[in-house]
C-alpha cells in the first residue's frame, strides 16, 4: 500500500472538487457572509480549519454556526464536533443503541412517557392502516431509522382519499419500514413560534445509577411552513438554561443565521420561559431510569397542545451543536471531564461492566 494514499492532505486534494460543490451549495442559505469574507475565501479557509483539526472532521454547517473563520486555531480545539462527540460517547453509549436507534423499539419500550397513538406500517394490513388514519385524521410518516427529519411525510385522511392509488402509496410505506403516529400539535407557548410544526425540546442528560444531570438544552422550533423543527430540515434552534428553562440565546439555523424574532412570526426567543420546565427534567430523569444501559441521551420533549408532556425520541449519539452554536461557547473540555467524571477512562468502564 503506498503510503501516500493514507495521508490526510492527499485525501483533502482528491476531495477538493466535491468538497468545493458541497460547499458552495450549502453557502447558498447564507443570509450574510461574514465581515471581510467572500466565497471563495470562506471556502479555503474551510479547508484550512479542516487541515488543521483533522480529529475534528468538521463539516460546513459546523465551520460556519461555530463562527470558526473568525477564532484562533486554539477557540477551535474548544468546540466539539459531531464526530468528536460520537467517539468520545461510543464506549459508554453502545449498549443503548439498539433501543434508541429504531423509533419502533424505542416507542415499545418508553410506552408510560408516549399518549400518542402509532402504528409500524410492515406489521399492519393494508385495512389496519387506512384506519389507523382514518382514526387520527391527520398523521405523520417517519422512516424507522431516519434522522435529521429526513424522510418525514405528513399525510391527512382526504390526501389519502383522494390518492389515485393509496394500495401502492401503502406498498411504499412498508418497503420505507415507516412509522404512521398520531400527528401532534403544541402548546401554545411553543406554537406561537411557528404553527406548523410540532416544536420540541431538545435536553441531554448524563445518568450514572441514581445520580442525574442535565447537560444542556434548548428549544428547536419548525420554519418556512414545513412540518419538522429539525435544523437540517430548515428548523431554528436556540440554547435554554437548564437550570429554569429560560431561552438564553437568540435563534440560529443551520446556514448560521441568526434571528432574534421568528422570521415568520415575529416571535422573540431570547427571555422566554418554557412551561411545566421541572416536570419536563423530571420526565428526562425517569426515562433515564427505564433500562440500566442509558447514559448520555439525548431526549426530544413536546409539551403537546392539551398541557401533557410527550416524549417523542431518545438519541443515543445527540449532537451538541444546540449547545453550542447560538450562545458561541464550546464544550468539548466539558464534555470530556463529565464523561470521565460520569463513568471512568473506557477501559476501566469496558472492565468494569465486564465484572
Amino acid at each position: 500500500m503506498n503510503i501516500l494514499t493514507e495521508n490526510y492532505l492527499v485525501k483533502n486534494l482528491r476531495a477538493y472538487p466535491l468538497l468545493r460543490k458541497k460547499f458552495m451549495s450549502y453557502i447558498k442559505g447564507l443570509n450574510q457572509f461574514p465581515e471581510g469574507f467572500t466565497k471563495n475565501k470562506l471556502f479555503h479557509d474551510y479547508l484550512k480549519v479542516r487541515r488543521h483539526n483533522p480529529e475534528k472532521r468538521v463539516s460546513q454547517s459546523e465551520y460556519m454556526i461555530f463562527g470558526f473563520c473568525n477564532l484562533s486555531e486554539k477557540e477551535q480545539k474548544k468546540y466539539l464536533t459531531d464526530v468528536e462527540a460520537t467517539r468520545l460517547m461510543r464506549p459508554y453509549n453502545s449498549e443503548s443503541e439498539p433501543y434508541l436507534k429504531s423509533k419502533e423499539t424505542f416507542l415499545k419500550n418508553f410506552t408510560r412517557f408516549i399518549h400518542r397513538g402509532w402504528l409500524y406500517v410492515p406489521d399492519a394490513s393494508y385495512e389496519e392502516f387506512c384506519e389507523f388514519v382514518h382514526k387520527y385524521h391527520t398523521v405523520a410518516l417517519k422512516p424507522q431509522y431516519s434522522s435529521w427529519g429526513i424522510g418525514f411525510l405528513r399525510l391527512t385522511e382526504e390526501e389519502l382519499r383522494e390518492n389515485e392509488n393509496p394500495r401502492e402509496f401503502y406498498e411504499k410505506m412498508c418497503s420505507g419500514k415507516y412509522l404512521a403516529e398520531e400527528f401532534v400539535e403544541s402548546c401554545d407557548e411553543l406554537a406561537v413560534f411557528h404553527p406548523s410544526s410540532l416544536n420540541t425540546l431538545r435536553v441531554i442528560t448524563f445518568r450514572c445509577g441514581e445520580r442525574f444531570e442535565v447537560f444542556g438544552c434548548g428549544l428547536r422550533v419548525g420554519n418556512n411552513g414545513l412540518h419538522v423543527d429539525n435544523a437540517h430540515g430548515g428548523g431554528i434552534f436556540c440554547e435554554m438554561d437548564p437550570a429554569n428553562g429560560e431561552i438564553i440565546t437568540d435563534g440560529l439555523d443551520e446556514c448560521s443565521n441568526s434571528y432574534v424574532t421568528h422570521p415568520m412570526t415575529g416571535v422573540k426567543f431570547k427571555g422566554t420561559k418554557i412551561p411545566h420546565w421541572k416536570e419536563i427534567v423530571e420526565l428526562c430523569r425517569e426515562a433515564s431510569m427505564e433500562l440500566p444501559c442509558l447514559r448520555v441521551v439525548g431526549w426530544d420533549v413536546a409539551i403537546l397542545s392539551d398541557g401533557r408532556l410527550e416524549l417523542i425520541e431518545g438519541n443515543h449519539n445527540p449532537g451538541m451543536n444546540i449547545v453550542q452554536a447560538p450562545a458561541k461557547h464550546g464544550v468539548h473540555d466539558k464534555f470530556a471531564s463529565m464523561l470521565l467524571d460520569y463513568y471512568g477512562e473506557p477501559e476501566q468502564y469496558k472492565k468494569a461492566l465486564q465484572s
